[in-house]
């Protein structure tokens, strides 16, 4: 019983108070970062999404802080992200309470980041809900092809680029006017498995939120990418869109949008160059 008290004890001072050691303020488990990911457009995004069409698109992923590190000055956060996108082959044929489609193609990201907020500079410079901040990505990202459970055969995709493991680097602002916030991030990925697709690829954010109201903020999020192709693989891009409501909570957003996406597909489809219009909804935690 004793033992069981020690051990209370110690899991309500992690999780209800932050801790001081050296003049750092030290905490556990939160958002990865300071300028939050969520609302990104990109295809990479580690929250719970389903978008209906014209592609069945099932998201679920986390990106988290399990340490935070915070002065006047800085903070500084240790981040886990993983991910899992389920898209289907073949367009939605129809609705049964969720989109009906095939459920054949599927992408498994992992990794970890360490994020740098200067947060006394951007509260200077940009005002109270300012932020500047820069992240290292380490991520691995595997793509794959689930046959029919009906049997039969399956299909080569032998011939596809994969992606392996790669570094990122990001930067990101948010600059607040009044009740607008501008959010810019540029980033760039470094392939480093020799025998992946990909050599390196730019890409970059550019997100509007309107906090016009307490309960609905409209928002718009342009993310755009661009993989140069390894050897015998072409190059692959994407440009989309995000246009809609955020209703935010004490508890993190939803996001209820229409999307526009001009570019490849991602995973083993993305030899298909595609202009697609679609929508869909997106819950994010932190």
């Amino acid at each position: 019983m004793r033992v069981q008290k020690i051990i209370t004890a110690i899991l309500f001072c992690l999780t209800s108070a932050p801790l001081t050691a050296a003049g750092w303020e030290v905490d556990f488990l939160g958002p990865a970062r300071e300028i939050s990911h969520s609302s990104s457009a990109s295809r990479d995004t580690a929250v719970l999404s389903l978008v209906a069409a014209p592609h069945r698109i099932l998201t679920g992923g986390g990106d988290f802080s399990v340490l935070q590190l915070r002065d006047r000055m800085l903070s500084l956060r240790l981040g886990v992200f993983a991910m899992m996108d389920l898209e289907s082959e073949g367009k939605t044929h129809g609705f049964n309470g969720m989109p009906m489609a095939d459920s054949n193609l599927w992408r498994g990201l992992w990794g970890y980041s360490v994020a740098a907020s200067l947060d006394d500079f951007a509260s200077r410079h940009f005002g109270p809900r300012g932020a500047l901040e820069f992240t290292l990505n380490i991520r691995h990202e595997s793509q794959h092809y689930s046959g029919s459970n009906d049997g039969g055969d399956g299909i080569d995709y032998s011939d596809r680029p994969q992606i392996g493991n790669f570094v990122m680097l990001d930067v990101a602002a948010r600059v607040p006017l009044g009740r607008l916030d501008l959010i810019g991030r540029l980033q760039h990925k470094f392939f480093v498995t020799n025998a992946g697709g990909y050599s390196q690829g730019p890409g970059g954010d550019l997100i509007v939120r309107w906090r016009c109201w307490n309960h609905i903020h409209p928002f718009s999020s342009l993310f755009a990418e661009y993989l140069f192709g390894r050897k015998i693989y072409p190059d692959a891009y994407l440009v989309r869109n995000l246009t809609g409501f955020v209703v935010p909570s004490k508890a993190g957003d939803i996001y209820l949008f229409i999307s526009a996406d001009v570019g490849n597909r991602k995973g083993l489809a993305v030899f298909t160059e595609e202009r697609t219009l679609g929508f869909g909804a997106r819950f994010a935690f932190f």
